[in-house]
């Protein structure tokens, strides 16, 4: 597929509807929704990102991500619980290498919103459209070593460990080792029929 059939595909494949939520386009009116999130220290203290020290930087960074969608690139995508119609989080693509059909998946939640299970269908409902809309052959994720909470959810839903690189990363100051973790598509095809 073209750079630019991609880029289609992927416009044309958002909004994404679960059971009990709706993962689309970040607007500008969910700028109090994610700042009361990505404002908590222990929500990105795993993350590349910093906690968002204002309302500005959080409306910031959806003109950001809008400046991307309307290119048709890819990125963080709400996570809207359709109860609430709330922003909960976000989940997407940190990464996508079209060349080699390979894409990295990125996800935060909100602490009032976890163990209920809302990320792990996040992240299948992507995996759906890695695999069965974009004809990614694999899907990787990146977790600092000490975030014991993403990587249980990695595993959970079914990514396997591939290697551990120990000081990979420079993150807020602090030599990082980096779990890597992958799932191909006859994995999650396998997966999905034992489920």
């Amino acid at each position: 597929m073209t750079q630019r059939g991609f880029r289609k595909l992927m416009l044309k494949s958002i909004p994404i509807e679960t059971e009990r939520l709706i993962l689309r386009y970040i607007e500008s009116e969910d700028a109090d929704d994610m700042f009361e999130y990505a404002s908590i220290p222990e929500v990105c203290e795993y993350l590349l990102w910093s906690p968002h020290v204002n309302i500005e930087a959080t409306k910031g960074y959806i003109e950001f991500l809008q400046k991307r969608y309307v290119r048709g690139l890819f990125g963080d995508w709400a996570v809207v619980l359709k109860e609430e119609n709330k922003m909960i989080g976000t989940c997407g693509y940190a990464h996508i290498d079209s060349r080699v059909n390979q894409c990295e998946i990125g996800y935060v939640l909100s602490p009032k919103y976890r163990n209920k299970g809302y990320m792990t269908e996040a992240v299948n409902a992507v995996l759906e459209l890695t695999f069965e809309k974009l004809g990614m052959l694999n899907a990787k994720l990146r977790i600092i070593k000490q975030n014991y909470d993403s990587i249980r959810l990695a595993e959970h839903i079914g990514f396997k460990l591939d290697e551990i690189i120990e000081s990979e990363m420079e993150i807020k100051g602090v030599m990082r080792d980096i779990a890597h973790y992958s799932m191909s598509k006859a994995e999650y095809e396998r997966k999905k029929e034992a489920d």
